[in-house]
């Protein structure tokens, strides 16, 4: 930047006016006193005038650099605005296509996978219903494993499609009146086989035998189903397992509680994460309690756990009491 856009033209105005008035002082002595005294007189005039108008251009300059500099900023966030608006739209088209591929995954799953599966189950269902006293006991072994891998395997496409419709926002809720004392019994009817294995005493306990819920059966029995189903696994033999539902006036809490293996504190916080597993060795794909916790979000309740290691673990979920007005 040059001299003169820092102090202005005025700068050099003063300067001349004041090597005049030396000038005039020193080599023109003998002019009339008066004179000398109106040539001062005007001199210092110019000079404030010009100092005046030199600080009023030194502003100026000031809010012009200013303003420079402000338009560069500008024009530098205009363009990360337009770069991050590309990367966004370019971010939006892969969505899209993420979700088209995950419609085309369900589709899949539901006709490839889901149907053929459902009807070997239901086919071995009516064999058993009227063939099984033709079975030797080998042959019978063998087809409760073929009914049992078919159970495990149509499970697995139903946590994957309800995966699928969470992470698209799509979980559909049909609410309705429900006895939840017949809710858990028919949990626990289709769990019992697991349960009997491994001698495990289950109990129930209502304080309102008769008390109903208004949720989506269908989800509040499969949120009920993984968190009992989960206690069974991890649960040794001859443990326990207790299902407890308590009522309030603003909500409904339903506990499973069980003499398992416990969770570790620094596996707390990720439980409910999909595809987590922190007991090696033991089946599943680690869906459940994500899809629970869903569900149970999806009816603006929700989940809280307690644990101790190797002493036990309590679910306990709370969904909000609905009237029927």
């Amino acid at each position: 930047m040059r001299i003169e856009q820092c102090f202005g033209i005025q700068f050099f105005v003063i300067c001349a006016s004041i090597i005049s008035l030396l000038i005039i002082t020193f080599f023109i002595s003998d002019l009339p006193a008066i004179v000398l005294d109106i040539m001062i007189v005007i001199i210092l005039l110019v000079v404030l005038m010009a100092y005046l108008a030199s600080k009023e251009t030194n502003e100026v300059i000031l809010n012009n650099v200013l303003l420079a500099r402000l338009n560069k900023e500008l024009n530098e966030a205009e363009k990360q605005a337009t770069l991050k608006a590309i990367e966004l739209q370019k971010s939006n088209e892969e969505q899209i296509k993420i979700n088209q591929i995950k419609n085309e995954f369900i589709g899949i799953i539901n006709h490839e996978l889901k149907e053929p599966v459902t009807a070997v189950i239901s086919g071995m269902d009516i064999f058993k219903a009227h063939g099984i006293s033709k079975l030797n006991e080998s042959q019978l072994k063998i087809l409760n494993i073929i009914e049992k891998s078919g159970q495990d395997m149509l499970r697995l496409t139903n946590n994957l499609i309800e995966l699928s419709k969470i992470e698209s926002g799509k979980i559909e809720i049909y609410p309705e009146f429900s006895p939840i004392f017949n809710l858990i019994e028919e949990v626990l009817l289709s769990l019992k086989p697991e349960a009997e294995k491994k001698k495990i005493r289950i109990t129930t306990k209502l304080d309102d035998p008769t008390a109903t819920i208004y949720a989506d059966p269908q989800k509040l029995k499969q949120i009920l189903f993984n968190l009992i189903d989960n206690s069974i696994k991890y649960t040794p033999e001859k443990g326990s397992l207790n299902i407890e539902v308590r009522s309030s006036a603003d909500n409904i809490m339903i506990e499973v509680k069980d003499t398992g293996l416990g969770i570790k504190k620094e596996n707390l916080d990720t439980l409910f994460n999909k595809f987590t597993k922190h007991v090696p060795g033991y089946k599943g794909t680690g869906l459940g309690l994500y899809i629970s916790k869903s569900f149970v979000e999806a009816h603006n309740g929700r989940v809280e756990v307690e644990s101790e290691y190797g002493k036990g673990t309590a679910f306990r979920v709370f969904l909000p009491k609905v009237s029927p007005n």
